[in-house]
């Protein structure tokens, strides 16, 4: 780490008792206005003053090197002061002094606490001011009286006691320090007019000065009471600063139009590059913008010509460049910044209404997909379990297993090439005698390992190709099991009654991990197996038929997976099989 400078070190020492800075400050500022007029006690007070301002004023850190030219403005500026010291000179440095405090006291960051070390600091600048500074420097006939002034000689330092007590932020060094250009403006402006007013009061009061600066004071208060009251009044109006913050909002133009285009815009038109046209043709009418240019990932425009001022805004990914012949204002500049903004962020709303609409197309591509897949997964099973049936009967036996299982599978063919032709229509379920699809069933799973155990109280239909999705995918699930976990019994149990429809699918090995257990038919699961997958495009399939899938049983030997249809269910199923 560098070793700090001398400099350096005197400028952090002194930043750390600023305190005692403002304090000496002020106390040169009495010694000189209390010495003789022009005298050379009067040019050294001042010269010290003027240095201990350097070493507190807010717009220089302490440690910073001056340049070479503004040092000698500063120098040159302070000769001139201290070589011809007229009177006026003096009071208008005051005035200065009182706008750079004044910039300080009414501050919104300054808490209120440490608003007084200034405050007092200002209430005496401004009395020394009135009752010192103006009646003997610029006026010169205003005889005080020697009383009143060893009054003002010795008893105006005593208000600069508390200076010496008060809190004061520590942490308000140069380089962090809070100062309101437009509060000092206006306090400056408010002196000007305080001492202004006062003089050409002592034409209505005989020359009398106090009795002028009296009314004066009064008559500003009474001023300053009713623009206080119309600038926010109590109710009812909304006062004069509604008025001034919808100027200084418009800046001479409608803003609230401007805004209701924009937001039709916005509505009206979806593509993002012709939304930036579009709107920046709104901008062109506004006298003070002589041309603009942008440039985005949709591409690039502009209007209007080159100018001497260019003023750059970035938005998300859109940049924009205004061209204007004078160089902006503050309040100016917000606006301009309010107007990218508001293109800006309008702009990025369109391109993200784009990529959603992307991500809900690819979505659905993977999801039928994901859907045509499975039914094609579901067919092949099919297919496998047939042919390996085919096998272990007599070829007498062959043909009518055929006969009776051929026309089924060419059912589903047709309905997956339906879904294939037109992805996005719903499909239609075949509806099936639910005595005839078990009767399917016993004769493709019958003489395996799997226990058949039917309760069919009533021959209803039912969406056949839901059904075998679904019992497919459990029986697969259960034999993946089964060749992790040997020893596994698995059933199918199927309840039919004109009431409830329950088909379900149990083994005896181990419960489904609580995990999956939340994003079971709900969402895809990525894992090594096949659990997950297919029982969720089964889920939903089931859904759009009226039926839901369920774990119904979930513990050690006994886990089961149900397909459910009930009374409450019913309207929805037959809406769908009509």
């Amino acid at each position: 780490m560098a070793t700090a400078s001398t400099p350096q070190r005197l400028a952090t020492r002194i930043a750390a008792r600023r305190r005692w800075v403002v304090l000496a400050m002020l106390l040169a500022l009495h010694a000189a206005l209390f010495s003789d007029a022009g005298g050379e006690f009067q040019r050294i007070w001042l010269l010290v003053h003027f240095g201990l301002f350097l070493l507190w004023q807010p717009f220089y850190a302490a440690e910073r090197e001056l340049e070479m030219f503004s040092s000698a403005m500063l120098l040159g500026i302070t000769a001139i002061t201290l070589y011809f010291l007229a009177g006026w000179m003096i009071v208008a440095w005051l005035l200065v002094l009182l706008g750079i405090l004044g910039g300080r006291v009414f501050t919104v960051r300054e808490a209120e606490r440490h608003n007084r070390f200034y405050l007092i600091a200002f209430g005496y600048v401004l009395a020394v001011m009135l009752l010192r500074a103006v009646p003997d420097l610029v006026l010169g006939d205003q005889e005080l009286g020697l009383s009143m002034e060893t009054a003002l000689r010795w008893g105006l330092p005593v208000v600069l006691v508390p200076l010496a007590v008060l809190p004061l932020s520590t942490d308000e060094g140069a380089a962090n320090a809070v100062f309101d250009f437009f509060y000092a403006v206006l306090v400056f402006q408010l002196g000007v007019v305080l001492v202004l007013g006062s003089v050409a009061f002592m034409r209505y009061t005989d020359d009398a000065y106090f009795a002028s600066v009296a009314l004066t004071v009064l008559g500003f208060g009474g001023a300053l009471f009713v623009l206080a009251v119309l600038w926010n009044p109590l109710r009812g109006f909304g006062g004069l600063r509604t008025y001034f913050s919808r100027y200084l909002l418009s800046v001479g133009m409608p803003f609230e139009l401007w805004m209701r285009r924009m937001a039709e815009l916005a509505e009206s038109e979806p593509d993002p590059a012709r939304f930036l046209g579009q709107a920046f043709g709104e901008i062109r009418g506004f006298a003070w913008i002589q041309g603009a240019q942008w440039r985005s990932p949709e591409g690039e425009g502009r209007f209007g010509e080159d100018a001497q001022h260019a003023t750059r805004f970035v938005f998300h990914e859109l940049e924009v460049e205004f061209r204007t012949d004078m160089s902006l204002s503050p309040a100016l500049f917000l606006h301009m910044r309010l107007l990218a903004q508001v293109i800006g962020e309008f702009y990025e709303g369109k391109r993200r209404e784009g990529a959603l609409r992307r991500n809900a197309y690819l979505q659905a591509v993977h999801e039928t997909g994901a859907r045509l897949t499975h039914d094609v997964k579901n067919l092949l099973q099919s297919l496998y379990a047939l042919t390996s049936m085919a096998q272990k009967l007599p070829p007498e036996g062959t043909g009518g297993l055929l006969q009776r299982q051929l026309p089924q599978l060419t059912q589903r063919l047709r309905t997956t090439l339906d879904k294939l032709r037109a992805p996005e229509a719903a499909a239609r379920e075949l509806a099936t005698s639910s005595r005839t699809w078990w009767s399917g069933i016993e004769q493709r799973l019958g003489s395996g390992d799997i226990a058949l155990k039917p309760a069919i109280e009533g021959d209803i239909e039912i969406p056949g190709t839901l059904f075998d999705s679904f019992v497919e995918n459990a029986i697969d699930n259960a034999r993946a099991k089964a060749a992790r976990e040997p020893g596994i019994e698995m059933s199918i149990a199927f309840d039919c009654r004109p009431t409830r429809v329950e088909l379900s699918v149990c083994d005896t090995g181990t419960p489904v991990d609580p995990a999956v257990v939340r994003k079971l038919f709900r969402e895809p699961i990525e894992r090594g197996t096949a659990l997950g997958i297919g029982l969720y495009q089964a889920a939903r399939q089931a859904q759009q038929a009226g039926y839901r899938v369920e774990l119904a049983h979930n513990r050690a030997g006994r886990v089961a997976f149900s397909l459910v249809r009930d009374e409450k269910a019913a309207p929805a199923s037959a809406a769908a099989e009509d």
